[in-house]
């Protein structure tokens, strides 16, 4: 009783709280996937997905079937699995400032120091 518990109250977050409700839309892939075979001779199922998720969107006739896609829109307005903003290239221009230091400074004067002297003192073993 507590393990069905368990599964169900995390499969119920993951469904809530993540993307993984799409994965219920994978029947109707498979779905749109045998219209498109009928329509289209020799069609495998790699260049269908990559005709529905890695070219551009057409706008056709059943571009209202496409969008019913698992992963093709989001009902999310915040989701825990969503990266696109760390890909997506932002356009901005950012001044660069290049400085040319000429002048040598002395930060300080290490002549005087007392480990400078320690050299004498620490000699290598002899045999």
């Amino acid at each position: 009783m507590r393990k069905a518990a368990i599964i169900l109250l995390t499969s119920l977050y993951l469904l809530g709280a993540t993307e993984a409700y799409q994965l219920l839309k994978l029947p109707f892939l498979f779905e749109h996937y045998k219209t498109h075979q009928k329509y289209t001779q020799g069609l495998t199922f790699s260049k269908f997905i990559d005709n529905h998720y890695f070219t551009t969107t057409t706008y056709d006739s059943d571009y209202q079937q496409d969008m019913q896609l698992p992963f093709k829109t989001s009902n999310r307005t915040v989701s825990l699995l969503n990266f696109d903003s760390f890909f997506v290239s932002k356009q901005s221009m950012v001044p660069v400032l290049i400085l040319s230091i000429r002048k040598k400074y002395l930060l300080f004067d290490d002549k005087d120091y007392a480990s400078n002297k320690l050299n004498n003192i620490f000699q290598p073993p002899r045999a």
